[in-house]
């Protein structure tokens, strides 16, 4: 987890100075970093105090746990590096420890009691890990249904049962149809879980339940940069697992 996620979890806490506070700590990551609790009161304007209610608030019990929270954010979401192949595999590696430490175990319930997983994706690749979740989930005997637009969605309410779930899938988490399409589904009482980046986003505050990656992106001395979202399948391969300790549970609990 990081400090955007914890954001998400908690935005409904939180007042507007606290928001005003947390943009301004994302907006210069680095810098903010660098200084201690004193220094960082004094570069929100505010006192110690509120800047450890704030804390509270997010459920930080120190001002080194906020650091380490913060450290796990990607300040260079979208900016293109260069990477060889050893950075690479390292990512991966730190990805996947970090994705391995959380059980899942609200969205494998989710998923466990739905008669229908309907499946939105923002763009091209976000349908393609629509189609890949659709993949795993309908071998373990589920029934995934595609929504590609609004008009879908609407057909789709008309339909839904009680434990139906809808996964929305946005890179950024601030497509707007994603939202759109995720709000006209929520009218009907439906379970949502959104599937982005990690990092604070619109959608992911609007969803019950959230699914987070960390992506790079790439450059190379010449030619086009491009986004790495395999963090996407392995996260589904990662959800898989997780989902199937989670029904032997239920079995053993019958």
């Amino acid at each position: 987890m990081n400090l955007e996620e914890l954001m998400n979890k908690k935005y409904h806490l939180l007042t507007a100075n606290d928001k005003e506070m947390l943009q301004n700590i994302f907006r210069d990551k680095r810098t903010v970093r660098e200084m201690n609790s004193t220094r960082l009161a004094k570069y929100l304007n505010v006192s110690r105090t509120t800047l450890v209610r704030l804390m509270k608030k997010l459920g930080i019990d120190t001002y080194k746990e906020f650091q380490l929270l913060l450290d796990r954010g990607n300040e260079d979401i979208g900016k293109p590096q260069i990477y060889d192949l050893g950075d690479i595999v390292k990512e991966y590696h730190l990805m996947i420890d970090e994705l391995k430490k959380n059980s899942y175990e609200k969205i494998c319930q989710d998923i466990f009691l739905a008669d229908t997983i309907y499946l939105y994706g923002s763009g091209n690749e976000q349908k393609t890990i629509a189609e890949e979740f659709k993949r795993i989930f309908m071998i373990f005997g589920k029934v995934c249904v595609d929504v590609f637009d609004l008009g879908e969605a609407d057909f789709a309410i008309q339909r839904v049962q009680e434990h139906d779930v809808f996964l929305a899938i946005s890179l950024s988490g601030e497509n707007k149809e994603a939202m759109e399409v995720v709000r006209a589904v929520q009218k009907s009482g439906m379970r949502t879980i959104s599937f982005t980046r990690w990092q604070n986003n619109s959608l992911a505050r609007l969803c019950q339940e959230n699914l987070y990656v960390g992506t790079k992106t790439v450059s190379q001395s010449f030619g086009p940069s491009y986004e790495m979202v395999a963090a996407f399948y392995i996260l589904l391969d990662i959800l898989s697992v997780r989902y199937l300790e989670f029904v032997r549970k239920q079995e053993r609990k019958e």
